[in-house]
C-alpha cells in the first residue's frame, strides 16, 4: 500500500472518530493528540494506528477525566501507567454504572408515584388501607416560619445526605391532630422524607399499617387548612377516632405545574379502634 494511502486527512479522521475537525485542532493545540504527519503545505495527516489512541482519550473524557489530567498521563505514558489507568478507570466506571442504575430506579419510582397522583380526585374524603411505611424524620417546630424553615430543611437534608438517603418522595410534615382541632396551623412538629424500605443505620419513624382517613387537597399550603377542617368534620360525623397526628404529603409540586398554587397534597390520619 502506498504511503499516501496509509494516512487520513483531518476531515477523514474526524469522521472516522465521530468528532469535528475543530476538536482535533483543539487537541493538537493543547498537546493532547497531534497528527502523525504534517505535510509541507501545513496539512495534518493521521495514521490508522491513531484511531485506537483517540478512542481511549475519548473514553477518558467521557468518564469525566479533565483534559489536563489526560495530557499529564500522556506526558508520562508507559505500559505500567496504562495498566494502572485502565484499572482505576474501570473501577470508577463500575461505580458510575451502579449509581446510574440507582438513579434509573429512582426515576422509574418517581414516574410511578406521579401516575398515581394524577389518578386521584381532589376534594374528597376517603378511607384508604395502607401498608406499613417508613420515614426519615427531623424535629421541625416552627417550620412555618420562613427563617426557621431554611435551617430545619438544611439540617434534614444534611442528615439524608450523610446517610445516603435517596428518595422519590417530596418532603412531608406532621401536624398533631390536636393542633389542627385548635386551629394551630403553626403547630407542625416534624418534617420527613418517606423511603420505600428500612435503611440500616438510619433512625426511622414508622407509620403502622391499617386504615387512614385521607383527603387530597389541590392548591397551595396557604389553603390547606380547609382540608384539615374537612377531615376533622368527617371524622366527627362518622364517630371515628383518629391517631395522634396528620401526615401531610406533597404528591405534585412545581415540577408538575406552574405556580405555588398548583400543588396536590395528601392529608391523612390513622383511624384507631375500627376495622374497615
Amino acid at each position: 500500500m502506498a504511503q499516501n494511502d496509509m494516512r487520513f486527512t483531518t476531515g477523514e479522521f474526524a469522521a472516522l472518530c465521530g468528532v469535528t475537525k475543530h476538536t482535533l485542532f483543539h487537541y493538537d493545540e493543547i498537546g493532547i493528540f497531534s497528527p502523525a504527519i504534517r505535510g509541507e503545505n501545513g496539512y495534518r495527516y493521521y495514521a490508522p494506528a491513531q484511531i485506537e489512541v483517540f478512542q481511549v482519550i475519548a473514553v477518558l473524557k467521557e468518564l469525566g477525566m479533565p483534559l489536563a489530567e489526560i495530557r499529564a498521563y500522556l506526558d508520562r505514558r508507559s505500559p505500567e501507567h496504562l495498566l494502572d489507568l485502565l484499572e482505576r478507570e474501570g473501577t470508577a466506571l463500575k461505580e458510575k454504572i451502579a449509581r446510574l442504575r440507582r438513579l434509573r430506579a429512582l426515576i422509574a419510582r418517581k414516574a410511578e408515584l406521579t401516575r398515581q397522583a394524577m389518578a386521584v380526585r381532589p376534594g374528597q374524603v376517603t378511607v384508604e388501607t395502607w401498608p406499613q411505611r417508613w420515614y426519615v424524620a427531623t424535629d421541625a417546630p416552627g417550620i412555618t416560619d420562613e427563617g426557621k424553615y431554611v435551617h430545619i430543611l438544611a439540617r434534614h437534608l444534611e442528615y439524608c445526605e450523610a446517610h445516603q438517603v435517596v428518595s422519590p418522595y417530596a418532603l412531608g410534615a406532621i401536624l398533631p391532630v390536636e393542633a389542627a382541632r385548635r386551629g394551630n396551623w403553626e403547630g407542625y412538629t416534624l418534617c420527613y422524607t418517606q423511603v420505600d424500605k428500612p435503611i440500616r443505620g438510619v433512625r426511622l419513624l414508622t407509620a403502622p399499617a391499617g386504615p387512614y382517613l385521607t383527603y387530597f387537597h389541590a392548591g397551595s399550603f396557604d389553603t390547606v387548612r380547609e382540608g384539615y377542617r374537612r377531615l376533622l368534620a368527617w371524622a366527627e360525623e362518622k364517630g371515628l377516632t383518629l391517631g395522634p397526628h396528620f401526615w401531610e404529603d406533597v404528591l405534585l409540586d412545581e415540577l408538575a405545574g406552574k405556580g405555588y398554587d398548583q400543588y396536590l397534597l395528601r392529608l391523612s390520619a390513622a383511624i384507631e379502634g375500627q376495622d374497615f
